[in-house]
């Protein structure tokens, strides 16, 4: 049996990406679990509602990419095809439960309905995920390649980086030790012994260890406990109608979830697998949308580190079997027993290898002349951080953000009110902002001027500068955007062509 036919077998890189993999899904899954506690409801609530349905989903989109890449290989003829990197996804998981959970249960004081609507929240992001699958392609061939690759790396390189890396320092000891190994280990390619033992395997042993030794880590044994991988709401159809006055935070996060698929595709083909869009949106659209009709109040989306997975030798046993142990994880009752096994600082340094991986993708596959494009894209996402790490915050401190005082206060210390705009709908942002930029590159003013079009639709209906979707949501900034579509069109008979 070959190499090819063999595609469930863990190979060095496949170990890496599984164990980084399963760290990652574990340790964001139980996200909503902390942010929930405050308010009152349970984390006993919270494990046994709002989790389990994820292990299902996560596994139905998980396969549909095994396959996807196990049609890649067959057609042409390679074994070293790397499927696309599927997981949930933390600007949903605070999205979700932050702007859809906390204010049903703050209204209603009903646990069961808060789920409820969480859940029906993810199911509707699906379905908006399948009804945009099979305009994918032609979404893909319209935006300019160097737009598409500046929003791939955007998301990982810039956004998810930037909110997570700083965590590092939880433990610094733990933190450190596990950014030294990756350091030498995986950036520098200095193998670990003459047996070259996997590195993310030791940047997540030792560290771990050390956190055991100082007490960082203090992992308290549940016991077995047999769980099904799926939680249905009571009445899940009313759900659904409960959940379409939240569209204005669904929609622009499945919109959001669409163009990640996308970018996570050009990047695919950057690194030499050149995956159908329309395949890779619609297993990710099924598995969303298993995972809200199972429960589940966290919506996957296809990562953009395919790249970085590749280049340390993943190839498709990885997408296999970390669904598999995160399910079994799941029914034996073990989620935040193993998610304590993941402390965020090894995750942190693990992150630190993946985002340089996307960066320097990201800046291979753009021409030298459009590297402009993508370095004001990276920098674009610095309001959606701020943003981001406030509305965390503000919770926590039985704030709110509505308050005119705290407002008053914010845009005082912060530009409150500027880093919203920038902040909102920010990978909106960084797409329209690249894409005219590379027209203007090319001397297409007309397209450029669409685009900025584009933006000015956009902002009047909330999808860009706005957290609500709604008519006359931005009538500013949708004003300076047709200002601007107007300047760029008028570039064709000042600018020389």
């Amino acid at each position: 049996m070959t190499s090819a036919q063999r595609w469930w077998a863990l190979e060095r890189g496949d170990i890496d990406t599984t164990i980084a993999h399963l760290g990652f899904n574990l340790a964001q899954s139980v996200i909503p679990v902390f942010l929930l506690l405050p308010v009152g409801i349970p984390a006993a609530f919270s494990v046994a509602h709002l989790l389990p349905g994820y292990a299902l989903g996560f596994l139905v989109g998980s396969l549909g990419m095994v396959r996807l890449a196990l049609g890649l290989a067959r057609r042409e003829g390679r074994q070293n095809v790397t499927a696309h990197v599927y997981g949930n996804n933390v600007p949903a998981i605070l999205s979700y439960t932050l702007s859809i959970m906390l204010p049903v249960y703050l209204e209603s004081h009903d646990a069961n309905r808060a789920w409820a609507v969480g859940a029906a929240a993810v199911a509707w992001t699906g379905i908006i995920k399948l009804a945009a699958a099979p305009f994918a392609e032609a979404f893909r061939r319209y935006i300019p390649e160097p737009a598409a690759m500046t929003v791939f790396g955007a998301a990982m390189y810039s956004y998810l980086a930037l909110v997570l890396l700083q965590r590092v320092f939880d433990q610094p000891l733990v933190g450190l030790v596990a950014l030294a190994i990756v350091a030498t280990c995986v950036l520098g390619g200095v193998p670990i012994t003459r047996w070259r033992i996997p590195p993310f395997l030791a940047a997540w042993i030792v560290p771990l260890l050390v956190g055991l030794a100082v007490g960082y880590v203090r992992p308290s044994w549940p016991g077995f406990s047999w769980s099904s991988p799926f939680a249905i709401p009571t009445e899940p159809l009313r759900a659904m109608g409960l959940a379409v006055p939240y569209l204005a935070v669904i929609a622009p996060m499945a919109v959001y979830h669409v163009l990640q698929d996308i970018a996570s595709v050009a990047g695919a083909a950057a690194a030499g697998d050149d995956y159908d869009v329309r395949g890779v949106l619609a297993c990710d659209g099924l598995g969303t949308l298993v995972c809200g009709l199972a429960g589940s109040v966290i919506a996957p989306v296809v990562y953009a580190v395919l790249p970085p997975y590749k280049a340390m030798g993943a190839r498709i046993g990885f997408a296999f079997w970390t669904p598999v142990l995160y399910l079994a994880v799941v029914v034996s009752g073990l989620t935040i027993f193993i998610a304590q096994l993941f402390p965020w600082p090894i995750l942190a340094a693990m992150i630190a290898y993946v985002s340089i991986g996307v960066g320097i993708a990201t800046l291979r596959r753009v021409d030298a002349q459009y590297r402009s494009v993508v370095l004001l894209g990276f920098v674009l996402p610095a309001g959606a951080v701020v943003a981001a790490a406030m509305n965390s915050a503000l919770p926590a401190l039985q704030l709110s953000a509505a308050s005119a005082a705290v407002q008053a206060a914010l845009n005082r210390s912060i530009y409150w009110s500027s880093v919203q705009g920038l902040g909102n709908g920010f990978l909106f942002l960084v797409l329209v902002v690249a894409a005219v930029v590379t027209e203007i590159i090319d001397r297409r003013f007309g397209h450029a001027a669409l685009w900025c079009t584009l933006a000015a639709v956009f902002s009047w209906f909330g999808l860009m500068h706005s957290a609500l979707l709604r008519w006359a949501a931005e009538p500013m900034y949708a004003a300076g955007w047709l200002a601007a579509a107007a300047i760029v069109y008028s570039a064709r008979w000042w600018g020389g062509r």
